[in-house]
C-alpha cells in the first residue's frame, strides 16, 4: 500500500492516454521499419538460398532482431525509441529495470493484447493509462524527464 506521498508521486508519474496512444503509433512504425531492414539484410546476405530456407532464417531474424531490440531497450533503459521520443519509460512497480525474462513476457503480451486491438482498448476505458500486460506482470509505464 502507497503512503499518500508516494500515491502523489505515482499518480504524478503516469502518463496520459495521449503519450500511451502515441508512443503505440511511434513503436509500430518502429517495429515495421526494423522488419523490413531485417528482412532486406538479411535477403542480401542469404538471398540465393532455395525459397523454403530464405523464408525460415529471413523469419528468424526478423523475430530474433524484434525481440532483440525491445529486450535490450526495457532491460537497460527501460525506453524504447518510441517511448524516449514520448518521454516515458517502463519499469517494475518498485522503480527498477525489468529483468531480460520480465522484458521477453512483456514483449509477448504486448504484441499479442496490441495485435488484437485489446490492449488500445483497455487503455481508452481505464483511469491509470496502464496497458494489461504491465497490469498482468507488476510493472507499469511511467512519465519522464524528457531533458535526458
Amino acid at each position: 500500500m502507497l503512503n499518500y506521498h508516494e500515491a502523489q508521486n505515482h499518480h504524478a508519474s503516469r502518463p496520459t492516454k495521449l503519450q500511451q496512444f502515441c508512443s503505440l503509433g511511434y513503436e509500430c512504425i518502429t517495429t515495421v521499419s526494423l522488419i523490413f531492414t531485417i528482412g532486406f539484410v538479411t535477403t542480401a546476405i542469404v538471398g540465393s538460398a532455395e525459397p523454403i530456407i530464405l523464408r525460415s532464417i529471413v523469419g528468424s531474424t526478423m523475430v530474433c532482431g524484434i525481440w532483440a531490440y525491445y529486450i535490450l531497450c526495457w532491460s537497460t533503459s527501460g525506453q524504447s525509441l518510441a517511448q524516449k521520443a514520448w518521454g516515458l519509460k517502463t519499469v517494475s512497480q518498485n522503480g527498477a529495470r525489468l529483468s531480460i525474462k520480465r522484458a521477453s513476457i512483456r514483449l509477448v503480451f504486448s504484441i499479442a493484447f496490441n495485435l488484437t486491438l485489446v490492449g488500445p482498448l483497455i487503455l481508452l476505458i481505464n483511469n491509470d493509462n496502464q496497458l494489461p500486460q504491465d497490469k498482468l506482470l507488476d510493472t507499469r509505464v511511467m512519465r519522464t524527464d524528457r531533458n535526458y
